[in-house]
């Protein structure tokens, strides 16, 4: 009793025995006193299956003598079946001390589906196995399991055999799933064990830190940029970026979950093949936008790459072909895409794109090690060389975690993108402000020039109205009363906006009043503001009509281009000239008018006939026409109803003749 008593203190003890005879391997815990044993000797080893037990592959008394010995930490792939997919069995005994405690099966390195037996009753099972389940959906890849023994075998001690059923896909070839164990398994105390388990798993947190902080930036840089995207609409690329940063955030995070959990091996490739087609899309699309690529045939072509990369990754997914022509496809289909990316980058860069040059760096040291990646596995695959240069590159570095070269380029891209793309934003910011400034500046010049204060002239009511538009536009008006007890009334629109347009229409309106000192006639007036924009106008025009009204409503006006007028609700023809500021020889005949009593002159800019509705449709002439009889306010606002783009001015005169006193 004393015995074993400290048998069961020291938990259970663990050799593997080779036997000579015709039996399976012997693991005898009562001559060996370890806790944990790694079970370190030869297994019986046979291919083929025993699906309905008839053969009794799994039970204790089966005579496996005539099976071969395998090591249990190397694949069958390695130890002369080179090329076998498909069921294969193991078989080894163990003989164990009584022991209360609990007892496990520890299996680390099996990285595909099979079902464990002890005594021939099955104790564990990871992934799905034909015919119970679609191939393509049975695959467990998690390696760590930990497989409890019954009770019922353990408290009691003695021999037991275990049998292994192992699933390999035929469609997987030994370089990502080797068949059969890879790695020692052990044996003994559940505690301990698990505590091991556990350690595995830290090991592998450890391995996934380069990958989950680039997925932290991938993750935190998409937000952000939907953020910026959310503040600013009409900058596409940021959305882009946020699209290609948060699908390659749920891809990273997607290959996490694979590392921890059991799961489908081809689904997971079916959702990384939908990831990498919104990632490289988006990307490349981001890109187009930054650079202000314009639609020539390379990006057609591109674009075509992009979505044709992750094709041989959807066939695979939907076991249309096997890992080995999947691999080699990859390889060849996204060389051309990434090579691509580079020589569009570079070219802008070539151009004197800013952003094209600080990116130019940290984006072609990541497609080129993407390119790398893939020329490696095209060449081991077709064996010209070995897989050893590839692994390299999938751990460059080891401390203080282990990192591959393509997260930690993909890593400084991410940082270099999304420090470009703050920048560019406060510089976006920073001129906005500008531009706001530039405009409420414009704002108060414009004031100033549209008078507030209509002159009181006898003989005429007169209205003038002014709806500025969100931006500053370049309509002026002025109305001038003479000596004669006349007035002179000008009306106009300066192409082009903000601070340009109002520091025009400050130099018109100036020339205007001091011509008006000197002469009232209307073609004199444009011809000499026509010589003082000629070269002042940075390729635009200014379009004016100018009329002098005499006492008793006779009068001529002048037009340099802009809308004619309307007179008692009918468009009177002026004829016009060329805008002023376009040509030095420009002249400007005079049109008798004449406005009888209580008839009404209107006259309005084009943002009156150009106001368009949602539908697209415009205000109009006829609209115009129709309602020139109405006030000046009701003009304005018929056509902000409509939808004003531009400013809106009106100024209506009625000539209402003054009303001599009667002789006492």
């Amino acid at each position: 009793m004393h015995r074993q008593t400290r048998l069961w203190i020291a938990a259970a003890l663990l050799a593997v025995i080779a036997i000579p005879c015709a039996r399976a391997q012997v693991v005898d815990f009562q001559n060996e006193r370890e806790p944990v044993v790694k079970i370190h000797d030869l297994w019986r080893f046979h291919t083929g299956d025993d699906p309905d037990g008839r053969l009794g592959w799994a039970a204790p008394g089966f005579d496996d003598s005539s099976w071969k010995l395998l090591r249990s930490d190397e694949p069958w792939n390695s130890q002369g079946y080179p090329d076998y997919t498909g069921f294969a069995w193991y078989r080894f005994r163990v003989i164990l001390p009584p022991a209360p405690k609990p007892m496990a099966l520890y299996i680390p390195g099996l990285n595909t589906s099979y079902q464990v037996f002890a005594e021939g009753r099955l104790i564990g099972q990871k992934g799905g196995l034909p015919p119970h389940q679609e191939i393509h959906h049975s695959f467990g890849v998690a390696d760590e399991q930990l497989l409890l023994l019954p009770a019922s075998l353990t408290s009691q001690g003695g021999p037991v055999t275990i049998a292994i059923r192992v699933w390999d896909w035929p469609g997987w070839s030994s370089s990502l799933a080797p068949g059969g164990p890879w790695q020692h398994t052990f044996i003994g105390d559940a505690d301990l064990l698990s505590d091991r388990k556990d350690a595995e798993i830290s090991s592998q947190f450890r391995s996934d830190f380069a990958p989950n902080l680039l997925l932290l930036t991938c993750l935190l840089a998409g937000v952000a940029s939907l953020g910026l995207f959310l503040l600013r609409r009409k900058e596409r690329e940021y959305l882009w970026f946020a699209l290609a940063d948060l699908a390659g955030a749920a891809n990273l995070a997607w290959s996490d979950d694979m590392d921890f959990n059991p799961s489908s091996w081809q689904g997971h490739w079916a959702l990384t093949g939908c990831l990498n087609v919104v990632v490289v899309t988006s990307f490349f699309m981001f890109f187009m936008i930054l650079l202000k690529q314009r639609h020539t045939l390379i990006y057609w072509l591109t674009l075509a790459f992009a979505v044709l990369s992750s094709v041989p990754t959807l066939a695979y997914s939907l076991n249309w072909i096997s890992d080995p022509m999947w691999l080699g496809a990859s390889a060849f289909s996204n060389l051309p895409f990434d090579a691509a990316m580079i020589l569009l980058i570079f070219f802008a860069a070539r151009r004197g794109n800013l952003d094209a040059r600080l990116l130019l760096g940290p984006v072609a040291l990541s497609y080129l090690i993407s390119i790398a990646d893939f020329v490696l596995i095209a060449l081991s695959i077709a064996g010209f060389i070995t897989w050893d240069l590839y692994f390299r590159l999938q751990k460059v570095v080891s401390w203080p975690f282990p990192a591959t070269a393509q997260t930690i380029a993909d890593f400084l891209m991410q940082i270099s993108i999304l420090a470009i793309l703050v920048l560019r934003f406060a510089r976006t910011r920073r001129d906005e402000e500008r531009h706001a400034s530039e405009l409420e500046a414009a704002r108060a010049v414009q004031q100033v020039l549209v008078p507030e204060d209509i002159p009181a002239i006898p003989g005429f009511r007169i209205e003038s109205v002014y709806k500025p538009a969100q931006e500053v536009g370049g309509d002026f008006s002025q109305i001038i009363p003479l000596p004669d007890g006349g007035l002179l009334v000008a009306i106009g629109d300066v192409s082009g906006k903000g601070m340009p347009a109002a520091m025009t229409v400050s130099l018109l309106v100036g020339t205007l009043r001091t011509l008006a000192d000197y002469t009232q006639s209307p073609g004199e007036i444009l011809a000499a503001m026509n010589q003082r924009m000629l070269g002042r106008t940075n390729g635009g025009f200014t379009t004016c009509l100018v009329m002098r009204i005499a006492p008793d409503g006779r009068g001529t006006a002048a037009n340099a281009g802009h809308l004619a007028p309307y007179l008692g609700g009918v468009e009177r023809e002026i004829e016009s000239g060329l805008p002023l500021g376009l040509e030095a020889h420009s002249s400007y005949s005079e049109t008798a008018i004449t406005l009888n009593a209580n008839e009404q002159l209107t006259l309005v800019t084009d943002g009156v006939v150009e106001a368009r509705g949602r539908d697209g449709q415009l205000f109009g002439f006829e609209r115009t026409q129709a309602i020139s009889r109405t006030s000046a306010e009701g003009i304005a606002q018929a056509a902000q109803a409509i939808g004003q783009d531009d400013d809106i001015s009106v100024i209506s005169i009625t000539r209402t003749p003054v009303m001599k006193p009667a002789p006492a």
